[in-house]
């Protein structure tokens, strides 16, 4: 794919323009809120990993865990057996409490071990891919942890905390990664700067939004989102930042969640849209308005009488 050649600049607009005013519309808000590192990397979790659905839907689940677990959320993982307490009868779309339960089981397992998640992760990431076997390794820590095993709660749960060796896009866990590894620039947190991951590691966690975007802008052809597509979308955004791609994640995620666009050639949304010229959206109604125009324009000059006919009609 060769994105448009004022990409880099039209990117770098989106995200002037969509900065940390608009947190409360992503559920990094949460995490945000907190003052303690400690505090603040579970609360990333749970948002992350409970952010798919309405928004309006993950806003209220977010806000139900956190009421749960307290003032001091990290506090709350241990015990085992009282965290799976507080989050009886907890309930989202596919994530029932005790799924939930599981996944920062997990937490407190990799806490216990390094210090936080991060450092975990970190100690884990090894090449070509470091990120992908970081993530792989949590997965297999918490596979490890006693879980219901009915049929319907281990669906769950690999919806949940997915294995990145599967091929699955991973949204989620990249989301958390790139909250987590960024720095602190007002919308992601900075959490495990130094720790061993970098910037250059992260992947585009592809939502919907963002993957219909991605494939307007040229920058995959790719019609199934998985890690190939993510890995895909970030090296072509690599063009344009080699070692922060995955730091336009959240101004290309906000037309979608917005409402403002429609990934199809609309006026109304398009003209607006500081992606307008890269995108092939964009360019549709850009082109369509310019040959419109210009059938007016030559209209007109095509009724104008001439002045020397002016003449002539006006000595008659």
């Amino acid at each position: 794919m060769r994105p448009h050649p004022l990409l880099a600049e039209r990117l770098n607009d989106l995200s002037r323009r969509y900065d940390r005013r608009w947190l409360e519309s992503d559920p990094v808000r949460w995490p945000r809120a907190q003052a303690d590192p400690g505090d603040r990397e579970v609360v990333a979790v749970v948002a992350a990993l409970l952010a798919y659905g309405r928004v309006a839907s993950i806003q209220r689940a977010v806000a139900d865990v956190l009421e749960r677990l307290g003032p001091r959320p990290s506090r709350a993982l241990d015990p085992a057996p009282a965290l799976a307490d507080r989050l009886r009868g907890f309930r989202h779309r596919f994530t029932a409490g005790e799924d939930l339960a599981w996944v920062l089981g997990s937490v407190a397992r990799a806490r216990e071990e390094a210090g936080s998640l991060g450092r975990f992760l970190a100690r884990r990431a090894r090449p070509p891919d470091r990120l992908r076997s970081a993530l792989a390794a949590w997965h297999d820590l918490a596979a490890s942890l006693p879980a219901a095993p009915t049929a319907a709660r281990a669906r769950a749960r690999r919806f949940l905390l997915p294995d990145p060796r599967s091929g699955s896009a991973c949204k989620r866990m990249l989301m958390l990664a790139r909250w987590c590894v960024r720095p602190d620039d007002g919308v992601d947190l900075g959490l495990w700067v130094g720790e061993g991951l970098g910037t250059a590691d992260l992947l585009v966690p592809l939502d919907t939004h963002v993957a219909r975007t991605a494939r307007d802008l040229g920058l995959t052809r790719r019609r199934t989102v998985g890690w190939a597509t993510a890995v895909e979308v970030t090296r072509a955004l690599s063009a344009v930042d080699p070692g922060d791609p995955a730091r336009f994640d959240f101004a290309l995620a906000r037309p979608g969640i917005l409402g403002l666009c429609r990934h199809r050639p609309l006026a109304h949304a398009c003209v607006p849209c500081d992606l307008r010229d890269v995108c092939t959206h964009g360019r549709r109604v850009v082109r369509a308005a310019a040959v419109t125009t210009s059938r007016r324009t030559s209209g007109s000059r095509r009724t104008r009488p001439s002045p020397a006919r002016s003449s002539r009609t006006s000595a008659r």
